[in-house]
């Protein structure tokens, strides 16, 4: 998957919350912490996919969630 940057106005504070919210916030950059939330909310989407598909207990969900979230550091990966 081919990266390219672009630019997005974002809100300071908004981006400082989800900083704060990880493990060691003082460590990871603005673009981590954007990237790191839009991870988390595509794992949610998929969730609620995979949901309205087929029932799913909480032990599944969150296992495919972990599935789609190694999947998206794979591509990041195999593209840099």
């Amino acid at each position: 998957m081919a990266t390219r940057t672009i630019n997005l106005p974002l809100d300071e504070a908004l981006v400082e919350r989800v900083r704060k919210a990880g493990p060691t916030p003082d460590v990871i950059s603005d673009v981590d912490a954007v990237e790191r939330a839009l991870a988390i909310y595509l794992g949610d989407l998929a969730i609620e996919a995979a949901q309205a598909a087929e029932p799913l207990d909480e032990d599944e969900a969150e296992h495919l969630a972990v599935e789609e979230l190694h999947a998206m550091r794979r591509e990041r990966r195999d593209a840099a």
